[in-house]
């Protein structure tokens, strides 16, 4: 006779903690709390989370999500009873945008597809909708939703009118931009930076008190033709752009730091080659960052960037891309983290 099965549930507290820490990616660490009850037991906090690549739901019927992971390789499939008959249009930190068709309009909220946990939004009027660009946090930790009253013209969607909405509070402070916002903006520590699409000028807006703080010039002479991000990386606030529309072997992304300047120094973009130990996820609307050191095997100083038709990894410092298997299709991929709160 063959030894007795082994009965994993009664593996001691440290065991069972040492294989948690040990687990790579955020769906390993849900999956293995769900084995057991004492398993669920065991206080560990996740392991460290890079994003993962959502792929576009075309079907609203279908509660199921697929992402990939970059790290494990491997395509997650995460049910969500929730998402059922809403539309996404991008993440916001652990929450994705989203919107539901209803008789009385558009009934928008942020949801988060690992734990289920949905903020309800107040409605719009029937000219304005939430853009996932400009979901921010304040210094409370109190999430901030922009909405704008959009136009679109030659191709270009741009606005001149900013909403500011925060959670849990139904009052809405409505103003005027100084200028017209198209791609490339920022919230942060309560100013709004965009890139004004008539001057390509930034500029900067306190979101309390409604008024302009600075601006700062033009680094490139035609911005008509440009796509630009603004990215919140490590203490610094980088702009990046790069000419619309290139292929794999023709991208190249210039890089600006913010200098603010002091005395009689006006605060301008300065042009930097490395971004130091930093990563950056790029996708074809907005950023985020990360510590290179906190991972293994990514590399630093480079740029993740999920492009219309293609993932490739961005070599700053020699400005060679390489590009990278992605098994999702589609324009409307995005970068997506998950956490499990």
């Amino acid at each position: 006779m063959g030894k007795p099965a082994r009965d994993w549930s009664d593996l001691p507290p440290e065991i069972l903690h040492l294989i948690c820490k040990k687990l790579p990616d955020i769906y390993d660490f849900a999956v293995f709390h769900s084995v057991r009850k004492t398993w669920r037991s065991i206080e560990c906090d996740p392991p460290l989370q890079l994003p993962w690549i959502l792929e576009h739901r075309t079907m609203c019927d279908d509660p199921a999500l697929s992402c990939y992971s970059l790290t494990s390789e491997k395509i997650h499939m995460i049910t969500c009873p929730r998402s059922l008959g809403k539309c996404f249009l991008g993440p916001s930190y652990q929450y994705l945008l989203t919107y539901r068709v209803t008789k009385a309009g558009y009934s928008w909220s942020l949801l988060n597809p690992l734990t289920g946990n949905e903020v309800l939004l107040p409605s719009l009027e029937e000219d304005m909708m939430y853009w996932v660009e400009w979901i921010g946090s304040d210094k409370s930790g109190e999430h901030v939703v922009f909405s704008e009253i959009s136009h679109h013209s030659r191709g270009y969607n741009w606005s001149n009118t900013i909403v500011l909405r925060q959670i849990g509070d139904h009052n809405t402070v409505q103003f005027p931009l100084e200028g017209s916002s198209g791609n490339g903006k920022l919230y942060h520590n309560e100013e709004f930076f965009f890139i004004d699409v008539i001057t390509g000028v930034t500029k900067v807006m306190n979101i309390r008190t409604q008024k302009l703080v600075y601006e700062v010039p033009l680094i490139v002479r035609s911005h008509y033709d440009r796509q630009f991000w603004m990215v919140e990386s490590g203490e610094e606030i980088l702009h990046l752009s790069k000419t619309r529309g290139v292929n794999l072997d023709d991208l190249h992304f210039d890089i600006y730091r913010l200098d603010l300047g002091s005395g009689k120094r006006r605060a301008c973009w300065v042009k930097i080659d490395s971004i130091g130990d930093q990563l950056l996820f790029l996708d074809e609307h907005r950023g985020v960052s990360f510590c290179a050191s906190d991972y293994e095997g990514l590399g630093e100083n480079c740029i993740y960037f999920l492009a219309k038709l293609f993932l490739c990894k961005y070599d700053i410092k020699d400005g060679a891309a390489k590009e990278l298997h992605c098994p999702f299709v589609g324009k409307d991929r995005t970068w997506f983290t998950p956490r499990l709160y």
